[in-house]
């Protein structure tokens, strides 16, 4: 087992003389061990100070991050593992994870003795020491405990850590002490949705250690575990990461985009996690960034491609230095006059109502100018309720892509916990007040100071004659539609000569209540859906989710009213708004892209004056050959990869016995408790064959096999007491 050498990894050795050191370490701690056993999903464990160093590592952020690792204070050393569930008994672990903890004891306790005395807080580690043969005394939580110094180790969980227990670990493990720390960062989010892992007291005793807990989930390296046969790369740490970008920018090394890629997803981490305290760090990386940053501009025009791999690193770590500023200290990146825009007019203050019994974002009539403070006050019955800030709604993040045409990351989101909430985002855009699901609030006045009135639509409340007089002409970039269904986001240009939202907004509304009515949930949504234009989105031209995201040419079809009438451009939006309905129970493999459709083409036949015309999509007017794909011999795996093929089942359905079936069968399915619901593809395709022969009153085993569709016997005999049913053209069917 060799350390990595490369030439980046030798001259990071040069400048750093600890890398020698903490080489060392993870080289005698890895010995004997190729695999460990992966527990549960561990969370990553940002690596930064001169004396810490990873030690096991598993795939995060197309690289590497530490879910091992150790660091010392003073004398004392820290041990450091991002899962709870490493605290336990390693004899009958897999791989050689019993190896590598006796390793990880040895090396914390800095003693080969069984003979140790060591302490467990809230019985962390109790039982791996235990089985190492060491005596476990149980330590009460709070005020330092008699004899403490005494112990060779201290388990812990650190995220339940107090300050007085923090203090008094931090000064044992500075005198010579060793604490074993073990958490599940997301995990433990999870269970504490308005508190922040970074400000944990118990973040405190890692930092000392040059370690931080970090949110997200670590990926295995091996079959069900992760690969420990070689030291770390060097560029997990943050500290080499930095030494790298420096060398980089001195024309020291060169680098791969590999790389580059590990140091930016190191860096990362540091910056998100690592304390506010640690300027000596932060004041080189922005001399760094400052150095380059003229060329960190990115625009249409000048997009940022896969082969400017040190401006790309370089971007991250700046756009995340800016997300760490203090407020007053915020300013507009260099790349938001371009995207999402900025506007030459004043800030003032802007009041707005919002509905807050329904969740998701609400739209403000406010836009924020890049960089600018923008302040948000609510009324005292609205604190403690969850409520947030957002400023932005572009909310696609796009740093896996080959070429970004905007800044990867945009948007800003912050609690709204006290009577006034000030944010600033360096990109600006329109903002929001973001309302939990199930909030009860009902309606609510807001105020927001430092802001630019946009324009803002809302069905119900703003006339036409508001609209055309003042609404539409306001000056900020991007512009709002909104009803209690859905909210658009759209530039401003889109709307500046649309003279009749309220019509249109009354036709989504129509479409998304048919939507409803088809799947058998309520029209009234406790969320609305959401449409967000944007220049570039995270995938496809258009995709599914909150918001629905797609490209800026969709502004102009989604207010185009007489054509979504006639279903011209329509069919995209319905279709994404079908993938938010669809559920698991009735979509079985090969149908992801096609129950959707069903829900969209009823949407169609409801809400649109098709008059035998194109109803919405070529798929649809003119859809593969029935007979041609018989004949072929009906192979399921080709049904499954043509979703306008396997539409044509559905629709043959609907044409001969209508709606109603559909609608029945959906119902069923809602009313299903959790342990009714079919499971796997096969219960899947059953369940449907055995609801929609009912649902229609005939045997559509037949039918099924026709197509290919396979079901079991027992599903088919569960149907025959049933007429036959099969369409026009293919009873004569070779099948």
């Amino acid at each position: 087992m060799k350390p990595l050498l490369t030439r980046v990894a030798v001259v990071l050795a040069l400048l750093v003389p600890f890398a020698h050191a903490a080489q060392d370490d993870a080289t005698k701690l890895l010995d004997g061990v190729k695999t460990v056993e992966r527990v549960g999903i561990p969370g990553p464990i940002a690596v930064f100070g001169d004396k810490a160093f990873p030690i096991v590592t598993g795939g995060f952020g197309g690289a590497q991050a530490a879910l091992i690792a150790g660091g010392r204070i003073g004398s004392g050393r820290v041990l450091v593992f991002g899962h709870n569930g490493y605290a336990g008994p390693a004899a009958k672990r897999p791989g050689e994870t019993a190896a590598l903890m006796r390793n990880l004891l040895v090396w914390t306790a800095k003693s080969k003795a069984k003979s140790l005395k060591v302490g467990t807080l809230g019985g962390m580690f109790g039982g791996l020491m235990a089985e190492a043969g060491y005596e476990v005394v149980a330590l009460p939580n709070g005020p330092e405990p008699e004899g403490v110094a005494k112990l060779s180790i201290i388990g812990c969980a650190p995220l339940s850590l107090s300050d007085e227990e923090t203090d008094w670990l931090i000064k044992y493990v500075g005198g010579g002490g060793a604490v074993i720390c073990g958490d599940t960062p997301w995990g433990w989010l999870q269970g504490h949705a308005n508190e922040r892992v970074e400000e944990r007291p118990g973040q405190r005793l890692l930092a000392q250690a040059g370690l931080a807990y970090a949110d997200g989930y670590t990926e295995a390296t091996a079959d069900n575990g992760q690969l420990a046969a070689n030291v770390p790369d060097p560029l997990v740490h943050a500290g080499r990461a930095l030494e790298l970008m420096l060398a980089l920018e001195a024309g020291k090394v060169t680098a791969s985009d590999a790389q580059l890629a590990q140091a930016q997803v190191s860096l990362q981490l540091a910056l998100r996690w690592m304390p506010k305290g640690d300027v000596a760090f932060r004041e080189r990386l922005e001399k760094l960034v400052k150095a380059k940053e003229q060329s960190l501009v990115v625009s249409e025009r000048q997009p940022m491609k896969r082969s400017n791999a040190l401006g790309r690193a370089l971007l991250a770590i700046q756009v995340e230095m800016q997300r760490s500023e203090p407020i007053g200290k915020v300013r507009a990146h260099a790349s938001a006059a371009d995207f999402p825009g900025d506007v030459d007019a004043p800030a003032q203050a802007v009041s707005a109502e919002i509905d807050a019994s329904l969740g998701g974002w609400h739209s403000t009539g406010a836009y924020a100018r890049p960089g600018a403070k923008v302040e948000l006050q609510l009324p005292a019955e609205a604190l403690g309720r969850g409520l947030a800030l957002r400023i932005g709604c572009h909310e696609d993040t796009l740093w896996h892509l080959d070429t970004w045409k905007r800044v990867p990351a945009i948007t800003l989101e912050v609690p709204a916990n006290e009577r006034t909430t000030l944010a600033a985002n360096p990109f600006g855009g329109p903002v929001y007040v973001v309302v939990p699901d199930g909030c009860t609030l009902g309606k609510l006045k807001v105020q927001l100071r430092g802001v630019v009135p946009a324009p803002l639509f809302v069905l119900g409340r703003t006339t036409l004659e508001e609209w055309r007089n003042e609404q539409r002409s306001r000056p900020a970039p991007w512009a709002e539609l909104s009803s209690r269904k859905l909210g658009i986001s759209l530039p401003s240009s889109a709307i500046r000569a649309l003279d009749d939202p309220k019509a249109l907004m009354e036709f989504w509304d129509r479409v998304l209540d048919a939507e409803a009515e088809l799947v058998g949930i309520p029209k009234d949504r406790p969320r609305p859906e959401r449409f967000v234009c944007d220049r570039q989105i995270s995938a496809g031209y258009m995709h599914s989710g909150y918001p629905v995201m797609t490209h800026l040419d969709a502004a102009e079809h989604v207010v185009a009213l007489d054509n979504l009438r006639r279903a011209k451009d329509v069919w995209g939006f319905v279709h994404e708004l079908g993938h938010n309905l669809q559920r698991p129970e009735w979509t079985f493999e090969g149908t992801g892209e096609v129950t959707n459709n069903v829900i969209g083409l009823y949407a169609i036949e409801r809400c649109c004056d098709l008059r035998g015309e194109d109803p919405g999509h070529e798929g649809v007017s003119n859809p593969p050959s029935v007979e041609a794909y018989v004949a072929r011999g009906a192979k399921f795996d080709e049904w499954k990869n043509d979703p306008f093929l396997a539409l044509t089942m559905y629709r043959q359905l609907r044409e001969a016995f209508g709606w109603e079936p559909f609608q029945r069968v959906f119902a069923e399915y809602r009313a299903l408790g959790r342990n009714e619901r079919p499971q796997g593809d096969e219960e899947k395709r059953d369940e449907w064959l055995r609801r929609m022969s009912e649902a229609t009153g005939k045997n559509l085993g037949p039918f099924f096999e026709v197509w290919g569709v396979p079901t079991s016997e027992k599903a088919r005999r569960g149907v025959e007491r049933l007429a036959p049913w099969m369409p026009a053209g293919l009873e004569k069917s070779p099948k």
